[in-house]
């Protein structure tokens, strides 16, 4: 993983749950931890790259609305 600034946080998952994603991570020759954080951090790619990108955009179309407005 990055070096980013990292904070922990206790989740609660159901026993079934935890136990399919359990059988997914030996499958991918991982812990259970490491296997976690690695689909948490791609959603979070995913989601970034694709979401927070069209986001983005649509404030800064606002903010440049707005400074013509404002002339």
């Amino acid at each position: 993983m990055e070096n980013i600034r990292k904070k922990r946080k206790l989740i609660d998952i159901s026993d079934r749950t935890g136990k399919i994603l359990g059988m997914m991570a030996v499958q991918n020759n991982m812990s259970f931890k490491t296997y976690i954080e690695t689909l948490l951090d791609n959603k979070a790619n995913e989601i970034a790259k694709d979401e927070l990108i069209t986001w983005k955009d649509e404030s800064m179309k606002k903010a440049k609305k707005h400074q013509k407005n404002k002339l």
